[in-house]
């Protein structure tokens, strides 16, 4: 039972912290319904960890809750990042196994999963990813599956996972080459340029688009 209750809290503040991210906050506690709407002892919990405040009969996350809600975030983003890529599940699959995995994933499992995956910035959905310790110190104990694309052998046939230029005119002028998310490649030379076969076509990309292009190797 109080496993159920620690989940149902979970998914609450993963919904505060979304409703924060839409600049919606404070909200009604209505608003936080999920299956049910929380019941008092839910919010009674909430208040008494210090995780939210309520006042004029609207929720708000406190200074601590936002930090635990981050977490919680953290982890289902990557975890929906992991199966996305690693298993290629998609949909209601994927939601479900990330959401089961998200409560098992402890800050040192969490921080490896973060490296494997080359610190993404990005959830298959494109809602941000917040970033760890491993992110702000660039730690790479660990070989990550997900690489960019300057750090790919050439020769190999590899798939682009996300790309993460600033610049929009330079990720239309990719998207519009065919460089797009799920998209497989082979990449032939990196000297003087990087040259990529995306199906019938070859394209040439120089070394700074290639470090914003985080791929797969298949």
């Amino acid at each position: 039972m109080e496993d159920h209750r620690e989940h149902h809290i979970h998914e609450y503040m993963e919904a505060m912290y979304k409703a924060m991210e839409e600049d919606r906050l404070p909200i009604r506690v209505s608003e936080l319904s999920l299956a049910l709407p929380p019941s008092e002892d839910d919010m009674s919990l909430l208040t008494g960890r210090g995780l939210v405040a309520i006042e004029d009969e609207k929720v708000n996350l406190t200074t601590s809750g936002i930090e635990y809600a981050e977490l919680l975030v953290r982890r289902h983003r990557l975890a929906e990042r992991l199966f996305s890529e690693i298993l290629e599940l998609k949909g209601d699959a994927l939601h479900s196994t990330s959401c089961s995995f998200e409560h098992v994933l402890d800050p040192a499992v969490t921080e490896s999963v973060c490296i494997i995956l080359g610190h993404p910035p990005t959830c298959p959905h494109g809602k941000r990813i917040p970033p760890g310790h491993c992110c702000k110190s660039s730690r790479r104990e660990l070989t990550p599956i997900v690489m960019s694309l300057r750090e790919l052998p050439v020769g190999s046939q590899g798939k682009i996972v996300f790309i993460t230029t600033p610049h929009h005119q330079r990720l239309n002028r990719l998207i519009n080459l065919g460089v797009i998310p799920g998209g497989k490649f082979i990449l032939h030379q990196k000297k003087p340029s990087y040259l990529l076969r995306l199906g019938s076509t070859e394209i040439a990309i120089d070394d700074n688009i290639a470090s914003e292009i985080f791929v797969r190797k298949i």
